[in-house]
């Protein structure tokens, strides 16, 4: 069950640490959004407080804002949470610095949590009990908090980890790994895991290749793999690259789609990835499924592609 807490203005607390509160990062975090010009195309500042504990018990925090290419390839733009992770990547490498709050604050009047990209991304680099705490412009004092693990749920089985680890961890799952009871989920699995396994040329951009498949009413199973781009940035998901399937069917009334399945070449199952999550239910897939390989290498209840990113695009 989700555990929000919303929080009203108190007292400034300061830890035996010299830490700082979640509301001082928060009044921090509104302080850095008033000052900036908003970007050029949404016109939506957002402004994040990023709090970090070193080995020794000191704090530090690092704050960033959004940015936006200044042409029409809306792509190219960057969160501030994930900007703020790029500075916290750089100016603390020590391995026992760890993030314990990220702060969003935003033009919008009532709080916003992070969006799905910055989600996965915070998920992949920060200690799921961190803590996110919102708040919006018109009650800029108040805000709301959540633990980190609670906005993404089905998170990669190779999270927090690096290239060696992954292998290692893929090639461990894969030993025990078995396909889904539902005939559904495992006919996609199966046409899943036999095209990852045939992306040989992809291996060397990195290790690691996905592709998916979608099962249809009548059966039908449509499946692509990922595009990856030496320039990571570039690479497209295999579920994204799924959509324009799925959406053909819908627009000529075939069958529709029931659910998705993407999976690696060690036939470790994943679910779609935040891209892929946000496309489907901003473009009317909002009940698609998916489901996934838990880090125990079974298999997760299904779940639609709403409910993967909770309070996304409805009220949590």
């Amino acid at each position: 069950m989700a555990t929000d807490r919303s929080r009203s203005p108190q007292p400034c607390r300061r830890s035996m640490m010299s830490g700082g509160s979640a509301y001082d990062d928060v009044m921090a975090a509104q302080e850095l959004r008033k000052s900036y010009k908003a970007p050029p195309q949404s016109k939506f500042r957002v402004a994040a407080v990023l709090r970090f504990r070193r080995a020794d018990g000191s704090e530090g925090v690092i704050e960033a804002v959004n940015a936006e290419p200044h042409d029409g390839n809306i792509r190219g733009a960057i969160c501030a949470e994930r900007a703020a992770l790029c500075r916290f990547q750089r100016e603390e490498p020590d391995d026992g610095t760890r993030v314990v709050r990220v702060v969003c604050v935003t033009d919008s009047p009532t709080p916003i949590w992070p969006g799905p990209m910055c989600r996965e991304f915070l998920t992949a680099s920060c200690d799921p009990e961190a803590e996110v705490a919102i708040a919006g412009s018109k009650t800029p004092m108040t805000f709301i908090t959540k633990a980190l693990r609670e906005l993404l749920p089905i998170p990669s089985v190779y999270r927090r980890k690096d290239k060696p680890s992954i292998l290692a961890l893929g090639a461990e799952l894969g030993k025990k790994v078995a396909a889904p009871p539902d005939k559904r989920f495992a006919a996609a699995y199966a046409a899943a895991v036999e095209k990852a396994r045939r992306q040989e040329a992809q291996l060397t951009v990195f290790p690691v290749v996905f592709a998916a498949a979608v099962y249809f009413e009548d059966g039908r199973v449509h499946c692509v793999s990922e595009l990856k781009g030496m320039e990571y940035g570039c690479t497209v998901d295999a579920v994204s690259l799924l959509m324009p399937e799925i959406i053909r069917a819908r627009d000529e009334k075939l069958p529709a789609a029931t659910c998705v399945v993407q999976a690696d070449q060690f036939g470790v199952a994943h679910a779609p990835f935040a891209a892929a999550r946000t496309l489907m239910v901003e473009h009317g897939f909002k009940d698609l499924l998916c489901s996934a390989h838990n880090d125990a290498g079974d298999w997760t209840v299904p779940m639609t592609a709403s409910d993967s990113l909770p309070g996304a695009f409805t009220e949590w």
